[in-house]
């Protein structure tokens, strides 16, 4: 048992901790959402991409960068007192919510960097070379591809569903992860289909 005065000061880090992940959080959410207004790829995109005058920042985006997490923090209200039955996976009883959105924030991570190693293999693959001093030369496709099949593996190991008395149970939540995953991906698909102009 570690003493009072360090329980403290290793509290204290987690709060700094939190607030720094948030703030990134909330950063990164502005700029995909302005990004991505620019680029005529949301609902409402003149509006979110709208650059305030006064503060020469988009204020819109900003709002959504801040308002949609604030939102999912209020999934700690959920906490069912008896298993829940969806589909084909059962989310366990006095369970927080929020544990199943930081599981599939872990695999979102994991996603986000593997498709970008992805595109950098499939860019190489066609001949394209890297500017700058460090290309890693003749190395760079075998480490892309290096990364590339760990992120995989790492994703895999994440989003495969697993029974919930398993030790991955803290992990995945059956089929939770999996599910939030797709759901997204078919949202995006849906609004770059009917959403983007030409």
């Amino acid at each position: 048992m570690l003493p009072g005065w360090l329980q403290d000061f290793f509290l204290l880090m987690v709060i700094i901790a939190f607030f720094s992940c948030g703030t990134a959080v909330q950063g990164a959410g502005a700029r995909v959402a302005f990004a991505l207004a620019r680029d005529g790829g949301l609902p409402f995109s003149d509006k979110i991409k709208a650059i305030s005058p006064r503060h020469h920042t988009p204020v819109n985006a900003l709002l959504i960068g801040t308002i949609v997490p604030f939102a999912f923090l209020l999934l700690v209200l959920v906490n069912p007192s008896k298993p829940v039955h969806v589909l084909w996976f059962e989310y366990p009883a006095n369970v927080s919510a929020l544990y199943a959105l930081v599981s599939f924030a872990t695999s979102g991570i994991y996603l986000a960097f593997f498709l970008t190693v992805l595109g950098a293999l499939i860019a190489r693959a066609r001949g394209w070379k890297p500017s700058g001093a460090f290309t890693l030369g003749t190395w760079g496709l075998p480490v892309t591809a290096g990364g590339a099949l760990y992120l995989l593996l790492m994703l895999l190991n994440i989003v495969w569903p697993g029974p919930l008395d398993g030790g991955r149970a803290v992990f995945n939540y059956g089929w939770i992860t999996l599910l939030v995953m797709t759901t997204i991906v078919a949202a995006g698909a849906i609004c770059e289909a009917f959403v983007r102009r030409p």
